[in-house]
């Protein structure tokens, strides 16, 4: 692996658990940020409120100017012509302050001196008691006006106009309106309220006072939204159940991710790092035990890898020494210039045959090497196989059942596995070989001298052999069981009265 990989940094596991469970901590306290949305619809509250208001005070505003007013209304200004309405001759005044689109205007002017004596005076004191009486709960801000603008009605700049004001003027021409102003607080405001739009800014409504078609005065009220702190102290018991709540939540995630996912996965760590494997007590997750069962499969192939070789390297050199022994031996006498033709013959001889047996020996070590890689897949035939192999093994007599079935081994494979075992049985006096294919196995059976009861155990094991003295290597059957057990598949010894069976059993899915 590139020192780049090895040196790159990368969070534990603990780190991203810890980040996870933040995350949740903090969702409480971003819902505060996120109920910034609640604020606009708060806001058109507060509006849908004042204009309601506006129109019970302008409405005993008509009744009171019917009863106390002049009767002449022709110097008053015309009120405009209500479009067609869908609400069976209603004209509904909906709210429309958005806090997203509209702009919050500053704090309104002072009122200024009026330019003349008010009209309708008469009636402010009966508006004022009305207004007042409903202030009291609705806390409102309220300022009833003349056609002039005059203040005839309310807390304050009693006799001042206000007629100046934009949205007093648009509602003294016969049109409804609101703004949003900013508020100022003489304390100043909280921190905390700072997060809420709506505390920062006073809602204004100015309704128009129409009677017989003519405007006689106009209705304006103001009133500062409620903001959302108000209603979390309201739910400030609730709140706090959902807290803890979110607390125990996560204290549960991060038990959970500890318990099924961060200690199996340390107890694994930790048991790859010892010498021999030990099954972790918990697994947590189906996952993981599955990650374990692997690990400890992973780990006893590589075990049984490191035996092999181990027995492997103790053979080769066992086998080996005893020809280059031979051969050092016998090239030290042909130096003797005294040995005889025929002498120097025979040891010329005999450093052939040790040169042929190691030479042999080194052809059945690549084989074993080369049959513990991985093979392609592939489907193959005794009666694809079987012709050639027939031709190499003259002296045996080959018989066949189910020829034509299909087995799960390429061609190359099935002829390398066919000719070890061929070459056994010709070894050890066979002339006849009968072959039987079975769904996913292979019966090979031959009329030889057949493995003896004190050998089954041994015939399979790298270079045992019972014809040493003649060549054999002893490599040929366990050659067979590599390739088999590296498609993921087997060898099995048969136990028949006469020669040698075989049954060889292979996997649905080969090694790819």
């Amino acid at each position: 692996m590139p020192d780049s990989v090895k040196q790159k940094w990368r969070p534990k596991l603990w780190h991203v658990v810890a980040l996870v469970l933040g995350l949740v901590l903090c969702l409480p306290f971003a819902g505060l940020i996120l109920f910034q949305f609640y604020a606009n619809q708060l806001v058109q509250q507060t509006e849908e409120s004042l204009i309601g208001q506006a129109s019970v005070l302008a409405a005993a505003y008509v009744e009171l100017f019917a009863q106390h007013g002049p009767d002449d209304l022709s110097h008053l200004p015309l009120a405009p012509q209500n479009p067609a309405s869908d609400f069976a001759g209603y004209t509904p005044i909906f709210p429309t302050l958005s806090l997203g689109t509209d702009t919050v205007l500053p704090p309104r002017s002072a009122a200024a001196p009026a330019s003349g004596a008010p009209n309708a005076s008469a009636i402010g004191p009966a508006l004022s008691r009305i207004a007042m009486g409903a202030q009291q709960h609705t806390l409102a801000g309220f300022r009833i006006l003349d056609h002039n603008g005059t203040v005839i009605a309310g807390t304050a700049e009693l006799g001042l106009s206000l007629a100046a004001i934009p949205e007093v003027a648009t509602a003294l021409s016969g049109q409804p309106i609101s703004v949003a102003r900013q508020r100022i607080r003489a304390e100043g405001t909280p921190l905390v309220y700072g997060l809420s739009a709506g505390s920062r800014l006073r809602v204004f409504v100015a309704l128009p006072v129409v009677a017989t078609g003519r405007v006689i005065g106009a209705v304006y009220l103001n009133r500062t939204p409620n903001h959302i702190f108000r209603f979390l102290y309201g739910e400030r018991f609730n709140l706090l159940k959902a807290l803890l709540f979110v607390a125990l939540a996560t204290g549960l995630i991060g038990l959970v991710f500890w318990r099924f996912i961060s200690r199996p996965l340390h107890a694994l760590i930790a048991q790859s790092r010892k010498p021999r494997w030990t099954p972790p007590k918990h697994y947590g997750t189906r996952e993981i035990e599955t990650l374990s069962q692997s690990f400890a499969a992973m780990t006893t192939r590589l075990q049984q890898r490191q035996d092999a070789i181990n027995t492997y390297t103790a053979h080769a050199t066992h086998e080996l020494k005893s020809p280059l022994t031979a051969v050092q031996g016998a090239a030290e006498l042909l130096f003797d210039t005294s040995m005889s033709a025929s002498q120097r013959q025979r040891f010329l001889a005999n450093i052939q045959a040790d040169t042929a047996r190691m030479e042999s020996l080194l052809q059945s070590m690549r084989a074993y090497a080369m049959a513990e890689q991985p093979l392609r897949s592939g489907h193959s035939t005794l009666a694809e196989v079987l012709p050639p192999l027939a031709s190499q093994f003259k002296t045996l007599n080959l018989s066949t059942q189910n020829a034509g079935l299909s087995l799960p081994l390429p061609p190359e494979t099935l002829t390398m596995i066919l000719k070890h075992l061929l070459e056994n049985a010709a070894e050890h006096g066979a002339t006849a070989v009968a072959l039987t294919a079975g769904q996913n196995e292979l019966l090979l059976s031959d009329n030889g001298k057949g493995i003896s009861a004190g050998n089954r155990d041994k015939v399979l094991t790298p270079f045992f052999t019972t014809r040493r003295t003649s060549g054999g290597t002893g490599m040929g059957l366990n050659i067979v069981q590599s390739v088999l057990a590296a498609t993921g598949g087997g060898i099995e010894i048969l136990d028949q009265s006469k020669g040698a069976g075989f049954r060889l059993c292979f996997s649905q899915s080969p090694a790819t």
